[in-house]
């Protein structure tokens, strides 16, 4: 059904389509809606928002959501996305508005300019902080953490791989694989490559992630702590090594260098699941990839690097991200459309009034020379 009078309801929220035609994810699930419509607020959303997903408008109409031209989308109060909008379409909005995305901005200056110019309030989930975690993280990072063992599975199987199986079979030595991280993406990883048959382990940062994760890790899986010592102790085994720290960006210092990969065996393979900006802790995988792309061979080392590898399941990846966010952006629009103080979607924000108000931003803004928005 089409809304009559949509941005004028105080209560709107808009739910755009993606900006990236390649982008089959959304926002606006039927658990998105339903959770939206029973606290109150009134959804708008463009038609077919969720049809490359499998959802139809008429699910959503029986969720309760209004169907409005993409104007009247973009008028809302608060516009909610999935992933960052394009920084031209930031143009679409006003000081009065405020938007929410994973913007993931730090790593975009047209972006950060972009949010400055626009004077509107945003907000990025994946800085959202709840009793010291990151919950609106958690899905893509596990997400992202299993793709990357499915990845490195398939670069092992590369002609110019070391031709080893992860799954195992009877008679053969198990797949000895490192992963270096023990959050979401890390943990997913590592339970994902010990349920294949993997002789699997996981680095962690500090003695104290390593204990905590410990009481949590698969059977078999040993638990150390990271250090440059332990790490090249265990390349020289590994067949493949999976990169999943929190942070990767332009002061991280490396990991794994080129003298690092001569102590690896011919054909390893080393996934880099964070990615991040600049170098960062593992340089020789070199820039980003994009899907489908063959693995780049370094030193006879196999490295696959993407940025964002739950694009590449866009059903599994909507669901799983709206079941853990929808209470949250629930909440997010109930801190934007009502002034309902809320400190932890607060901690979201990343601009207001035409400057970057979270440090993380700032201090990307001042690396890329634009420390006037900060």
């Amino acid at each position: 059904m089409l809304s009559t009078s949509p941005v004028e309801a105080p209560t709107a929220v808009g739910f755009p389509r993606e900006s990236a035609a390649s982008d089959r994810r959304t926002l606006l699930t039927p658990t998105t809606a339903r959770a939206m419509t029973t606290a109150g607020v009134l959804v708008l959303a463009e038609s077919g928002i969720a049809a490359r997903i499998g959802n139809t408008d008429a699910e959503l109409e029986r969720e309760g959501v209004c169907f409005a031209a993409p104007d009247d989308v973009w008028a809302a109060p608060l516009v909610l996305r999935y992933k960052n909008p394009h920084p031209s379409d930031l143009s679409r909005l006003t000081p009065a508005q405020s938007i929410g995305a994973l913007f993931h901005a730090e790593g975009d200056p047209a972006m950060l300019a972009a949010l400055a110019d626009s004077k509107t309030t945003a907000f990025s989930y994946e800085f959202l902080r709840d009793a010291g975690r990151f919950p609106l993280a958690s899905a893509g990072g596990r997400i992202a953490g299993v793709q990357a063992v499915l990845a490195g599975s398939q670069a092992l199987q590369d002609p110019r791989g070391r031709g080893v199986l992860l799954g195992g079979a009877p008679g053969a030595s198990p797949a000895r694989v490192v992963v270096i991280g023990c959050g979401n993406v890390g943990s997913a990883a590592a339970q994902t490559a010990a349920a294949l048959g993997a002789q699997v382990t996981v680095l962690a940062h500090t003695r104290q992630s390593a204990d905590r994760y410990r009481q949590r890790a698969p059977h078999g899986v040993s638990v150390e702590v990271n250090c440059p010592a332990k790490l090249r102790e265990l390349l020289v085994s590994a067949d493949l090594v999976i990169g999943a720290i929190l942070i990767s960006t332009y002061g991280t210092p490396a990991m794994i260098c080129e003298a690092d990969l001569e102590r690896m065996q011919d054909g390893a393979v080393i996934v880099d699941a964070t990615c991040g900006y600049g170098t960062g802790y593992l340089p020789t995988a070199g820039p980003v990839q994009r899907p489908g792309d063959p693995p780049r061979l370094v030193r006879g080392v196999l490295h696959v690097k993407q940025d964002a590898l739950p694009v590449l399941v866009p059903r599994t990846a909507s669901h799983a991200y709206t079941a853990s966010a929808a209470p949250y952006l629930v909440r997010l629009a109930r801190h934007v459309l009502t002034g309902q103080p809320d400190p932890q979607v607060a901690s979201a924000c990343i601009a207001r009034n035409g400057r970057l108000v979270h440090p993380v931003l700032r201090e990307h803004a001042a690396f890329y020379g634009l420390e006037g928005l900060g």
